[in-house]
């Protein structure tokens, strides 16, 4: 069977129009002969960190106590010590509208890199595929969850990042419908998400019925086929108990603003649903960028200020921050936790010449340098891929840019001036990587790309 006829397969069938999973899937699976796309993951954590219990020491693979979760992946990750956010804005609120956006203040008109991504895509979609622009998504983010507190930004509009999964499936999957569960919701249908699911796997098994072997093609729709299998068991075994309590329970957050029951965001930042909706957002995530629905995402674990309360901590993530550093530990390392399985599952799904995560570059950065100071230096970042990746980037190392010959003195946001290297340098590099071109990040004084490469400074 040739190429187009595939297509043609594809087309043949009712749900395609409605359901564009399956033709994604069988378009990715015919690309392992080509070049993968770059994914860009752009993973906000809240609240900052105590800098010595994030970042290892330089040239040292012993992570301290707020990373040490991440030991099991640290040969996917670049620790980077020393990235300040340039810029008079400051404390949470100036964080949140520098992070992704190079804003020296809160009122730049800047958009974030993953939008400006997200429009370049967009502008491309008939030769790369995209259905979704860029992607919003994240857990626990429901608090707080006003102008002021996020990321991404359109120029002067802000994006939701989105918790609840059952509204982010049928998003970015083209689910026509109600959210699962809702007053609109088919009764006896097991809800959106299962019949998004139930959809694509039938349409899967068309196309493989229709394909014979075509270049090992029918292999690769079968591992997208399990995988679709997993993440429809994961909505089925959440559902009856655990969905029903994302939908009744008030949050376990200090100072949570009234509980509406039509909120559902708001349930799913309750400390016994995190584990379930981290799952099921990272299931989610890794389908979209591996079916191509979108080549870029901000996924935010919680929000700036969030109290929410993790799994194994008793107190709300920002009053952690204001505590002693293993206080604000018990918490960071439960979000760092689930960053690591998130690398985990990136690196087990296949993709072209390699993994997905061997394809996707992830920058992590936070609101604020040192939680308790509220200052801009010291960002805690680092940057991960697969550790024979095709982007370049050279893992399994701590950096230390603190007093780097290349950093430059610049007031950061807590009124005090640092010689350091400015974040941009780092998201802007990550452009070029990910051969974007309709734009550069603002302010930017250089690139990184000798550190990227491997060298110990960043150029």
């Amino acid at each position: 069977m040739k190429r187009r006829s595939l297509f043609k397969a594809i087309a043949a069938g009712s749900l395609t129009a409605a359901n564009p999973l399956a033709c994604l899937l069988a378009r990715n699976a015919m690309a392992q002969n080509g070049t993968a796309p770059v994914r860009t993951i752009f993973l906000f954590h809240p609240n900052g960190a105590d800098g010595d219990s994030f970042f290892p020491n330089a040239g040292s693979s012993s992570l301290p106590g707020m990373t040490a979760p991440l030991q099991s992946v640290y040969n996917n990750l670049v620790f980077i010590d020393g990235i300040a956010y340039a810029g008079a804005a400051n404390t949470h609120e100036g964080g949140c509208a520098k992070c992704l956006t190079g804003r020296l203040g809160a009122n730049d008109p800047h958009s974030s890199i993953d939008v400006l991504m997200g429009k370049e895509d967009w502008a491309n979609r008939a030769s790369n595929g995209i259905t979704v622009p860029s992607v919003q998504m994240g857990v626990g983010t429901m608090w707080g969850n006003d102008a002021n507190k996020r990321i991404s930004h359109d120029g002067g509009t802000t994006l939701d990042s989105a918790c609840d999964p059952r509204i982010v499936y049928p998003r970015l999957f083209g689910a026509a419908g109600a959210v699962p569960g809702g007053p609109n919701a088919g009764a006896g249908t097991g809800g959106v998400e299962t019949q998004m699911l139930s959809a694509a796997k039938n349409d899967l098994a068309r196309i493989q019925s229709q394909i014979g072997n075509l270049d090992g093609q029918r292999e690769r729709l079968q591992q997208h086929a399990e995988a679709l299998s997993v993440l429809e068991a994961s909505f089925a075994d959440g559902g009856s108990d655990m969905m029903a309590q994302a939908c009744n329970i008030i949050p376990d957050i200090s100072d949570a603003p009234t509980f509406n029951s039509n909120d559902t965001d708001e349930a799913w930042s309750q400390t016994d649903i995190l584990p379930m909706a981290s799952q099921l957002q990272q299931d989610i995530a890794v389908a979209a960028l591996s079916c191509g629905i979108t080549k870029t995402m901000a996924f935010s674990y919680g929000v700036s200020v969030s109290p929410v309360k993790v799994p194994g901590s008793g107190v709300g993530d920002h009053d952690a921050s204001h505590g002693s550093p293993a206080l604000h530990t018990s918490s960071k390392k439960w979000w760092m936790a689930e960053v690591a399985n998130f690398i985990k599952k990136l690196a087990n799904t296949p993709d072209v010449n390699g993994s997905l995560l061997d394809n996707t570059v992830i920058v992590a950065v936070s609101d604020l340098g040192h939680g308790n100071a509220h200052d801009h230096w010291r960002i805690p970042m680092f940057l991960a891929s697969g550790v024979n990746n095709n982007v370049g980037l050279v893992t399994g190392r701590s950096l230390d840019w603190k007093n780097s010959p290349h950093g430059t003195v610049k007031v950061i946001g807590d009124g005090f001036q640092h010689p350091s290297i400015n974040h941009t340098d780092v998201l802007d590099t990550i452009r070029q990587v990910a051969g974007y071109n309709s734009f550069e990040m603002p302010n930017k004084e250089g690139d990184i790309f000798a550190g990227w490469r491997g060298g110990a400074q960043p150029r």
